[in-house]
C-alpha cells in the first residue's frame, strides 16, 4: 500500500523536514531541542502513517504532530531554557553600545504571547495556508484568519509602539 510504504514516507519527510524543523526551532527556542521534537515527531507520525488517506492534508498533519510533540515535552524545562536563553542575551547586551534593529525586532516579538504567534508563523515560516493552520491548531479557518489577522495586529501595534518611543528610552528597556 502506498500511503504506508517506507519510500513514499521518507519522500515526504524529506520534502518537509526544512519547514518542520524551522517550527519546532521557533516553538523550542533551542536547536538541540527542536531537533529531538522533529526526531519524536517523525516518530509518531511514522506510527500514525497509513491512517491519513488524504495527501493533501499530509503537511498539516505533520505541522500538528510537531506542534504537538513541543507541547508533550515538559513545560517547566522550557520555561529554565528560555530563562536562560534570556539572561545569555541580556548580559550580552548590556556589554554592547550598538542595539540593532534585530535585536529590537526580536525582544518587540518576545513580547508577543506564542498562542498569538504561532499562526503568523505557521503562515510566514512554514508557508502554510489558512485551511492547514486551521488544522494544525484545530480550529476553522475563518478563526485561522482571525487569529493570523490578530497577531499582525499586535505586532504592528508593539512596533508602532517602539517607534514612538525615543531611541535612549528603548536602550534602557532592553539593559
Amino acid at each position: 500500500m502506498l500511503g504506508r510504504s517506507a519510500a513514499h514516507f521518507d519522500q515526504v519527510v524529506r520534502a518537509y523536514s526544512p519547514e518542520l524543523f524551522h517550527f519546532a526551532l521557533w516553538l523550542a527556542r533551542d536547536r538541540h531541542r527542536a531537533e529531538d521534537i522533529l526526531q519524536e515527531a517523525l516518530a509518531r507520525a511514522w506510527g500514525s502513517w497509513g491512517r491519513v488517506k488524504d495527501e493533501g492534508a499530509r503537511r498539516a498533519w505533520l505541522y500538528t504532530i510537531v506542534r504537538n510533540e513541543f507541547y508533550r515535552n515538559d513545560e517547566r524545562r522550557r520555561r529554565v531554557q528560555e530563562e536562560e536563553l534570556d539572561e545569555a542575551v541580556l548580559a550580552e547586551l548590556r556589554d554592547e553600545r550598538d542595539f540593532t534593529r534585530g535585536l529590537e525586532i526580536r525582544q518587540i516579538l518576545d513580547r508577543v504571547p506564542a498562542a498569538i504567534m504561532e499562526p503568523l508563523v505557521l503562515q510566514n515560516l512554514g508557508g502554510l495556508s489558512c485551511e492547514e493552520i486551521a488544522s494544525v491548531l484545530g480550529v476553522s479557518a475563518g478563526a485561522a484568519a482571525t487569529r493570523i489577522s490578530r497577531a499582525r495586529s499586535a505586532v504592528r501595534d508593539l512596533m508602532r509602539k517602539a517607534e514612538e518611543r525615543p531611541a535612549a528610552a528603548r536602550k534602557e528597556v532592553v539593559r
